[in-house]
C-alpha cells in the first residue's frame, strides 16, 4: 500500500485531455488515495474536451515548487497540447526524471510519453507506442511495443489512447499497492 501521507501527482499542463484528469480524479477519490494536481504555472490549468477547449481546473501546486520525494507516483496526462509544453519544461523533465530514477510508479498516458524521451529516460524501457512516437523511442534506444496498448516495465506504466478506461489508471494502482517498488519515507 502507498504511503497514506504522500499524495500522487497528477501532471497537466493547458490542452491535456479532460477526460483523462476527470476520470483519474473519480477513480482516486473512490479508492480514497490522495492526489495533487500540478500545473506549469500553478493555480488554474485548462483541459482540452473533443474538438475545442474545456473547462478550468485547478492545480494544487507549481511544477517548479515540487519535487518527486514528495509523492508516492507519477501520472502524467495525455494531450498533445499539453505534452507540447511539459516537453519543454525542465522542471516537468525534472520531476519525471526523478521518479524514474527512484523507482516510484509513473503512469505515462499517449501523448504524455513523450515526456519519457524529453526526460531521457526511454531508453532501455519497453514502452506502448503511438505510431507517432515509434521512430523517436526507437532513437531513444527504448523498445517500443506496438501490439500492446498497455505496457508495464517495472515501475513505468505506458498507455496508447487505445488503452482508454480504468485498465492503465488499475495496473498503475497495483503497482503502488504491490509495494514492490520503492515508496518515499
Amino acid at each position: 500500500m502507498p504511503e497514506k501521507n504522500l499524495p500522487i501527482a497528477i501532471v497537466a499542463a493547458a490542452g491535456f485531455i479532460e477526460q483523462s484528469l476527470t476520470n483519474t480524479q473519480k477513480a482516486l477519490i473512490a479508492a480514497n488515495l490522495p492526489y495533487h494536481v500540478i500545473s506549469p504555472e500553478g493555480a488554474l490549468v485548462q483541459g482540452w474536451h473533443e474538438e475545442s477547449w474545456g473547462h478550468h481546473f485547478m492545480a494544487d501546486e507549481k511544477l517548479a515548487d515540487v519535487i518527486s520525494a514528495d509523492y508516492c507516483g507519477l501520472i502524467l496526462l495525455d494531450g498533445p497540447n499539453s505534452a507540447d509544453s511539459l516537453t519543454e519544461n525542465a522542471h516537468a523533465k525534472r520531476l519525471v526524471k526523478a521518479a524514474i530514477e527512484s523507482g516510484k510508479p509513473v503512469l505515462a498516458i499517449n501523448d504524455a510519453i513523450r515526456l519519457l524521451i524529453a526526460a531521457d529516460v526511454a531508453a532501455g524501457r519497453r514502452i506502448a507506442a503511438p505510431e507517432a512516437l515509434r521512430s523517436d523511442l526507437t532513437r531513444d534506444g527504448a523498445e517500443a511495443i506496438d501490439s500492446e496498448s498497455l505496457v508495464t516495465d517495472g515501475a513505468l506504466v505506458t498507455a496508447t489512447a487505445e488503452a482508454a478506461g480504468p485498465r492503465r489508471l488499475e495496473a498503475f494502482l497495483t503497482l503502488l499497492a504491490s509495494g514492490s517498488v520503492p515508496q518515499a519515507a
